[in-house]
Parts: C-alpha cells; structure tokens; sequence
C-alpha cells in the first residue's frame, strides 16, 4: 500500500474558479482537480490553464493535488499531463484505465516530463470504468509501481454495460467493486471505492461508505464537499477499535514472553491473524491527520 492515506477524494471541475480555491479547505486527502467529465468540450483548455494556476499556487496544508486528465487517445491528453506534471501534480488520475500496456506508456510520458522538469515521480491512480478495466484490473495494478491506487467509476462500468440501474449495492455492479477490491489489494496498492450520486441523502450516502470498507476499500471518491467528512469517518478507525487493537497487542506480547502462540483475551481465542489485524488498526491510526 502507499505510505500516504487516501480515505477522501474530491472531484473538483476544472473550469469553475470558486471551487477551486474552495477545494483547499474541504478536508479531502486527495484533491482530483478534474479536466474530463465535469468540463465540456469548449472549456477544455480553460480548465487546464485554471488547474495549472491552481497546482502552482500550492497551499494543500497537506492534502495531496491529483488531476484527472482527459483519457489516452484523446485530443487533450498530451496537453493535459505535459501540463499538470510541470505544474505540480502529485499524481494523476488515468480515466478509463484497460490496457496495461497503455498505462506503461503512460508511465514511460511521464518518466521523460520529469527528466525535463527535474520534479519528483508522479503517481497513478488507474480510474477503471468499463468491462475491459475490471477483466484487466489486476494487470494494471501490477503494471508499474507508479499505479498506487485502483479506482472504481461504476456509473461508466453500467453505461459500458447496458445497465439501466447503476446500484452498485447489487449484481453485477457489486461484482466488478469486489474485483476492483481484491485485484488492488493483490498487488499491494490502495483500491479506491466508486463515487455515491446520491448528493442530499447523507443515510445513503453512510450505507454506501459502509459496504465499501466491509468489501475492504481503503478510500471513497467524493463529488461533492459534504460527502468528504462522512468519508473520512467511514474510513478511520474509531475510538473503540483502537483501543480494543490496543489491547490485543498488548496481550499478544504477554502471550509471546511466556511462550504462548494462540490465547484468549475476554473468551475470544487470539491468535496470529487477529494480532496481525490488530495491528494494521493501529498503523492506520497513526497514518491519520493527527494520528
């Protein structure tokens, strides 16, 4: 997994000046400064002259500055990524993600944009949306050590497949989230949940962050501001749960002085997977904003 944590990250279009610098003060861990769905055709360029002026005006207070440039093949994406990396992005994320051996392409562009820039490596984020993605997901995973998160856009996977219903609670749209979950997490790099539309149901919105940390997602994609404190919740380890990590820790060390492998601890059985589990909690914690 990366060092850095990415529970929340905000979509934010391009093209709209006020949301722009709103973005800084949103709380999100990722800011996903959009130039493709949120910017029509005509502003496409605008966008990318208001994200560049955005990236290099800096003060993230910690959060990290992504774009997601317009997808490989279009007329935008050599301006778009030869833009943002000398800007200053620090990563980007890659729509419509397939094809591993396009991704590495990708990673070989942004290799040579460095070398002209003399700026540090920029991260992928693989935004995986069609049948094709979720077939090829754990490829592209593993396609670079650039690819640091795999992501989730299920309203494109349901227009991919001809679905009416974009629930991504059920059928096949839950199938293709489990498979982006478990190819991430195979390769050892952060799966990303899909967006929730349901903008003004904050409780839909809970039961939606909810499933994706049980399908073991380590972040959410957010469309609007609001949806960024739920997220960020939803995805740290509460009060109870570090405590309770705390304590099996704790009692795991006892166990181990004294030569015991598998004890108990308030008459559950503990043994190596629970303590192992106990201890990612706590990393998680102290990788949190003020862990």
């Amino acid at each position: 997994m990366s060092t850095r944590v990415r529970r929340s990250l905000l979509f934010v279009p391009g093209s709209e000046p006020r949301r722009l610098e709103r973005a800084r003060d949103a709380g999100a861990d990722t800011l996903l400064f959009d130039l493709e769905d949120s910017v029509p055709p005509a502003e496409k360029a605008t966008a990318r002259r208001l994200v560049v002026q955005t990236l290099a005006a800096g003060s993230f207070h910690g959060c990290e500055p992504a774009v997601r440039v317009n997808a490989q093949g279009s007329p935008y994406f050599a301006e778009d990524l030869a833009a943002v990396v000398e800007a200053g992005a620090a990563a980007i994320m890659l729509p419509k993600a397939e094809h591993p051996d396009r991704l590495r392409e990708v990673v070989e562009t942004l290799s040579a944009l460095e070398r002209d820039s003399g700026r540090e490596p920029v991260a992928v984020l693989a935004l995986v949306e069609t049948a094709a993605g979720v077939i090829a997901a754990p490829a592209l995973a593993a396609s670079s050590p650039r690819v640091q998160a795999l992501c989730f856009g299920h309203a494109d996977f349901c227009l991919d497949m001809g679905l009416l219903d974009a629930d991504p609670a059920q059928g096949v749209v839950l199938q293709a989230r489990c498979s982006i979950a478990i190819a991430a997490k195979a390769a050892g790099v952060d799966p990303i949940d899909n967006v929730c539309l349901a903008v003004r149901d904050e409780a839909a919105f809970i039961r939606d962050a909810a499933l994706g940390v049980r399908l073991g997602f380590e972040g959410k994609m957010c469309i609007h501001p609001t949806q960024v404190r739920l997220t960020n919740e939803a995805y740290a380890p509460t009060e109870v749960q570090v405590e309770r990590a705390r304590q099996v820790v704790a009692a795991a060390r006892e166990a181990a002085e004294r030569g015991i492998g598998v004890f108990a601890l308030d008459d559950k059985m503990i043994d190596a997977p629970v303590v192992a589990a106990a201890e990612r909690v706590l990393v998680k914690a102290d990788r949190l904003p003020g862990g």
